[in-house]
Order: C-alpha cells, then structure tokens, then sequence
C-alpha cells in the first residue's frame, strides 16, 4: 500500500497509521517535538467575552423589537 509521505502524520489518519503499523507511537512523538511553538496566537477568551455579552444584548434587544413591534387585530 502506498503511504503519502506528507499525510503520514496528517491528523485525521494518525490512529489509523500506527495501527496498520505505518508509524509508532515513538516517531509521532517525536513528529509532535519537532513542531513549532505556536503558543502566540492562542485564543484568549476573556477578551472576547466582553464583546460576546455586547452582541447578545444586542441580539436581545432586535428580538424584542421583532415580537413586541406589532399587536395582533382583536
């Protein structure tokens, strides 16, 4: 079976790999080690916090609008 040498440690296929045998648990490891530290432009979620509360008042706000705005004939 041919193995795509740049999927070999793709994510979706890893499981897959080292139980057919295609990798060990030690070279994905040391895959994993090789891989550059990205921890920059790691999400923080406490900024965005503020600005989510904002748009669901937002939201809140055009809803009511929505289903107070017109009153059904009696």
């Amino acid at each position: 079976m041919h193995v795509d040498e740049s999927k070999k440690f793709d994510k979706r296929n890893i499981e897959r790999n080292i139980k057919d045998g295609i990798i060990t648990q030690k070279e994905y490891e040391a895959y994993l080690a090789k891989l550059p530290d990205a921890s920059d432009k790691i999400f923080i979620p406490e900024e965005d916090l503020e600005e989510s509360e904002e748009v669901e008042s937002t939201e809140e706000k055009i809803t009511s609008r929505k289903r107070g705005g017109k009153k059904k004939a009696a």
